[in-house]
């Protein structure tokens, strides 16, 4: 995976909290938090032991994984100072990591969010949490309580050598988390590298629990103390008074963009940020939507991606979006979905921007949602020259992409194949 940011680092003593010997080779001015990586120190408290009632109440789940960094997120039951402790399986050194922003140390809250860099590619780590709630946070005294810290977990960075790359992908899932674990248990979560979630996770952001309520609890549960997932969001994600807090919650770059390109060995993927289905001037909006910008801006970022080096030399290319795009010439495929879909102004509008700019560049394969029925839409001769799989709102699809191509099973709730073919 790329995109990554460079991250000023340097070494705390967390005894005396002051910052020493800073390394200049990765300075870089970013809204985004920094993390500060503390010199080997040793192992600290009982492996999974919780003191008192403080507690990790949501997490640890991996975000934004790349072969040389990933961002660590959970919450905590009430305000303090939490860190990671890392180190390499079987090492005794350990790593400790906490997040800095301008000069101060992440303290004194409840959702954490630590990106870990200068990690080895292709290499087994494994990571706890270690938090302290702060009592009294005073100008000139801090006040610390209960501890909790979390047992060991494992990960791995993924191997840019390699030559297969699997991932689940879901969708539309509607603030329902039985079918949210019915699906993932369905899926061979063991083999698979990742899973993203295409969109529609939940109906409206309304509630802060929200996104732990509809399928984070239930990922950390099956997979994501040791496995990324990332999010595409869906049209229903962006509408709600809490909308604008999501990436809080979801951490798929460390640019903090919900859009991205990444590479796993010699697959690319390529994921796009949806925006809304109607115009931006609809009354819904009340004047709060600027989608059609975004689009156009994800287009121009797009185009520097298409020109890359690590896009032109990937075996395997996958796009993903929520939103499906749609050319009126597709009808060919099926006359009555298409119809359906040019009545909404967010599926042509990605048709217009998106399918040309797409055309000639060896796309394998597009993963869509939204339309909560299921269809597969061939190449197209001067339309799109890659197939199109529209997942509906019940399915599951695990995609291997190695040497005999990219393989798509698709398996609904009641273990139906939809589809089992190979591109």
């Amino acid at each position: 995976m790329n995109n990554r940011n460079a991250i000023a680092a340097c070494a705390l003593c967390l005894a005396a909290i002051a910052v020493t010997a800073p390394d200049l080779r990765a300075a870089t001015a970013t809204t985004r938090p920094a993390t500060i990586a503390v010199a080997d120190t040793p192992d600290t408290p009982d492996e999974g032991k919780n003191t008192g009632q403080y507690r990790i109440t949501h997490g640890p789940y991996l975000q934004g994984l790349t072969y040389d960094g990933v961002t660590v997120a959970f919450t905590t039951s009430d305000r303090g100072f939490s860190r990671v402790e890392l180190r390499r399986r079987g090492s005794d050194g350990v790593r400790t990591c906490v997040t800095a922003r301008n000069g101060l140390v992440e303290a004194w809250n409840t959702m954490n969010a630590i990106r870990i860099d200068s990690l080895d590619a292709a290499t087994e780590y494994e990571y706890r949490i270690v938090s302290r709630r702060i009592d009294r946070f005073e100008p000139y005294r801090v006040t610390y309580g209960d501890e909790a810290a979390t047992p060991w977990y494992r990960f791995r960075t993924p191997d840019p050598a390699s030559r297969s790359f699997t991932f689940v992908a879901m969708n539309d899932i509607h603030d329902t988390p039985d079918k949210c674990r019915s699906l993932l248990e369905a899926q061979p979560l063991d083999s698979v590298d990742m899973v993203f979630y295409v969109g529609d996770m939940m109906n409206y952001f309304e509630r802060e629990e929200q996104p732990y309520e509809s399928f984070i609890d239930v990922s950390v549960d099956l997979f994501a103390r040791h496995k990324p997932f990332a999010v595409v969001r869906g049209n229903h994600e962006t509408r709600g008074r809490l909308a604008r807090t999501y990436d809080r919650y979801i951490h798929n770059t460390p640019e903090g963009r919900y859009y991205g390109f990444y590479t796993f060995g010699d697959t690319a993927v390529v994921m796009l940020d949806c925006g809304e289905d109607k115009p931006d001037s609809h009354d819904v909006y009340a004047g709060l939507a600027a989608f059609d910008a975004y689009r156009l801006e994800q287009a121009e970022w797009l185009r520097g991606v298409l020109r890359s080096r690590e896009f032109r030399r990937a075996r395997h290319r996958i796009v993903l979006l929520h939103i499906p795009p749609v050319d009126e010439r597709m009808a060919v495929h099926d006359e009555k979905l298409v119809a359906g879909m040019m009545e909404w102004h967010g599926n042509v509008h990605w048709g217009e921007i998106l399918l040309p700019l797409l055309r000639g560049t060896r796309i394998d394969l597009m993963v869509t949602a939204h339309q909560h029925s299921f269809h597969l839409l061939p190449a197209l001769r001067g339309v799109h020259d890659f197939p199109i799989v529209i997942n509906d709102n019940r399915s599951a699809l695990t995609v291997r992409c190695d040497g005999g191509g990219v393989h798509v099973r698709a398996t609904d709730l009641d273990g139906t194949v939809k589809l089992d073919t190979t591109f």
